[in-house]
């Protein structure tokens, strides 16, 4: 799914954390987001879980510079990303990532629109050749396949008034 040009933070960092997952396979809490935005291992965090909550749930919708960079950190993302208006996270990752990209995009700087349309042509021939035929590489890159969450130990659903009788009436008539 494609993001548009007035995508809000928290659908940002919605799609950054279903790309992320614990060492155990679970969904990133608030606390372990908050924990990973220090700028060192068991270092000071970046912002408090409530901060975190509150960007996910756009309470908070201009997070400082230092958050920024901290929730790039917990996520592993380039911070570019989470400002508005940039939403080419596979674009922006190998501009950060690669500094011979950057290299490419300062030479054609002064070459215009031929200069850009040359390397992009020179590009999908170079994807052709590794045989990558599809072009059309997501702005997003598709996460990978969820691990499968086990069910949390704890208290259970409250069950509406129905299923409290299906469940009454299954209890009394057995298996």
């Amino acid at each position: 799914m494609p993001l548009g040009p007035d995508t809000p933070l928290s659908s940002k960092l919605a799609v950054l954390i279903g790309r992320k997952r614990r060492a155990d396979g679970k969904t990133l809490s608030t606390r372990d987001i908050a924990a990973a935005t220090a700028e060192s291992p068991g270092g000071k965090p970046a912002m408090t879980h409530q901060v975190v909550n509150n960007l996910l749930n756009g309470v908070n919708q201009n997070p400082s510079s230092t958050q920024l960079a901290g929730l790039a950190r917990a996520f592993d993302s380039p911070v570019a990303y989470l400002l508005p208006g940039y939403n080419g996270l596979t674009s922006l990752s190998v501009y950060e990532k690669y500094p011979d990209a950057r290299e490419a995009l300062r030479l054609i700087h002064d070459l215009g629109e031929a200069g850009a349309t040359e390397l992009l042509e020179a590009a999908r021939e170079i994807r052709l050749r590794n045989g990558h035929s599809d072009l059309t590489v997501p702005e997003v890159p598709e996460p990978l396949p969820p691990a499968a969450e086990p069910p949390r130990p704890g208290r259970r659903r409250r069950l509406s008034f129905t299923e409290a009788a299906e469940r009454a009436v299954s209890d009394l008539e057995g298996p």
